[in-house]
């Protein structure tokens, strides 16, 4: 059960990680968050509190239903630490960078694609369907092994509203839905987002929230200097 939990912690800091753009004049930010994953009949839900500066370092606290604070940095070096236990786990790749998530996109006007160009994804496709600009994408270099060979991005005045990804038999795997959206600075962000995984025989389905957002003065917390003890013993 407790590695299952931390694999959600984990999920959930690659979804939160880059919360703010490399430019601009936001310096820090903090924002509570509740996300709520169903897999096979059971529902388990997530809260805690989000703390990113500029440097890329990112605290998520979470709170419920154990607490556990993970730490980051753009060099994907990640830290769980359990102040119950005094135990932490430590990884390092760069798939937990601060500069490896969609929500950096959000923040650094890279939205048009999502990322994609940076892992290796062309556009070939660009459609209007009901007043919604549509995006196709597909690998650059053809790798019949690759696991996404076309992902779909849909636009509603210039926002993303919606991403699917597809497989060599154009069967969806994986679809994300962004909205509530709310401008923070001169960036608007989705507040919401649902995330459906398609498996072989089940799907999960993962709802992730965010509130009470600070930026700059407003944000202040212990958490952005946020120390993991040094007698805290290293666990496997």
């Amino acid at each position: 059960m407790k590695h299952k939990l931390y694999c959600f912690l984990l999920v959930l800091y690659i979804s939160n990680a880059s919360f703010l753009p490399p430019f601009d004049n936001i310096e820090k930010i903090s924002a509570s968050l509740i996300s709520r994953q169903v897999q096979g009949g059971r529902s388990v839900t997530i809260r805690g509190d989000i703390f990113y500066q500029r440097n890329g370092n990112l605290t998520t606290h979470f709170t419920y239903p154990r607490e556990y604070i993970l730490i980051g940095n753009k060099l994907g070096e990640t830290k769980i630490y359990d102040p119950v236990a005094n135990t932490v786990i430590q990884y390092q790749n760069f798939l937990f960078s601060t500069q490896s998530s969609q929500f950096y996109y959000f923040f650094s006007g890279k939205i048009y694609d999502m990322g994609l160009t940076d892992i290796g994804y062309v556009q070939d496709k660009t459609y209007f369907e009901n007043n919604l600009k549509v995006t196709e994408w597909k690998l650059k270099v053809p790798q019949k092994k690759a696991l996404i060979q076309r992902v779909k991005l849909v636009f509603d005045n210039q926002k993303p509203v919606y991403m699917h990804y597809a497989d060599a038999n154009n069967k969806i795997i994986r679809k994300v839905y962004y909205y509530n959206y709310t401008q923070l600075s001169v960036y608007d962000f989705p507040a919401t987002t649902t995330e459906i995984v398609f498996n072989d025989k089940d799907s999960s389905v993962i709802k992730t929230s965010y509130d009470n957002f600070n930026i700059n003065e407003s944000a202040t917390s212990g958490y952005f200097n946020f120390s993991i003890p040094s007698n805290a013993k290293v666990s496997e």
